[in-house]
C-alpha cells in the first residue's frame, strides 16, 4: 500500500499549529497500522464519508480526509468541519 500527499493536504497541513500537526501525523500511522493489521485503534473514528473519500478523526474537531484508490491511499485534507465541507463543493 502506498501513500500519497495531495498539494490540497501539504496547504492544509502547513496552516494547522504545530499540536494539530502531530495529532494528524499519529493519526495517519493508526491508520496504516490498521490497513497492515485490521485491528482498528480506538478513537480513530473511520468513516466514509463521499463516494470512494473517507476520513479520521484527530480530535472533536478536526479531521483528515483520504481516498482509497487501487492500492492507494491519497491524503486529500485536514481540517476542521466547516473546512472539509468546503473542500467538498
Amino acid at each position: 500500500m502506498t501513500i500519497n500527499y495531495l498539494k490540497s493536504f501539504d496547504r492544509s497541513f502547513k496552516r494547522m499549529d504545530r499540536a494539530i500537526q502531530g495529532k494528524a501525523i499519529s493519526a495517519i500511522d493508526a491508520l496504516m497500522e490498521f490497513l497492515r493489521n485490521h485491528q482498528k485503534p480506538a478513537g480513530l473514528g473511520l468513516k466514509k464519508i463521499h463516494k470512494n473519500y473517507w476520513e479520521i478523526r484527530l480530535d472533536i474537531r478536526n479531521r483528515i480526509i483520504f481516498e482509497l484508490v487501487g492500492d492507494s491511499i491519497n491524503i486529500a485534507f485536514v481540517g476542521d468541519h466547516n473546512s472539509v465541507k468546503a473542500f467538498f463543493k
